[in-house]
C-alpha cells in the first residue's frame, strides 16, 4: 500500500515527531492512517484540501480529527471546526 504524499511534509508529524513521549502513538498513527486502511480518512488531509492547503490545518489536529492529548482546540478557526463536519 502506497504512503500518503504528505507525510514527510505533516506539520503535525514533525511538531511531535521528536517527543519520546508521543513516540509509539505517532508510529502508531503513520501506520493507520499514513500507510493503512484509514489514509482516504484523514481529517487532516480533509480539511488542508477544504481550507487551501497544509498551513490552515492546526499542528495539534491529529489525522482521526482530535486534539492531541495535553492539547484542547481553542486556538482552532471556525474554518476548521466547519471543514471537520
Amino acid at each position: 500500500m502506497p504512503e500518503c504524499e504528505r507525510l514527510g511534509t505533516c506539520a503535525f508529524f514533525k511538531e511531535y515527531e521528536k517527543d519520546e513521549s508521543k513516540k509509539l502513538a505517532l508510529k502508531g498513527m503513520v501506520q493507520i492512517y499514513c500507510k493503512g486502511d484509514k489514509m482516504e480518512s484523514c481529517v487532516r488531509m480533509k480539511v488542508s484540501q477544504i481550507l487551501g492547503g497544509p498551513a490552515n490545518v492546526p499542528i495539534n489536529m491529529m489525522p482521526n480529527g482530535q486534539p492531541l492529548s495535553g492539547t484542547d482546540m481553542n486556538g482552532w478557526s471556525d474554518g476548521v471546526r466547519q471543514a471537520m463536519k
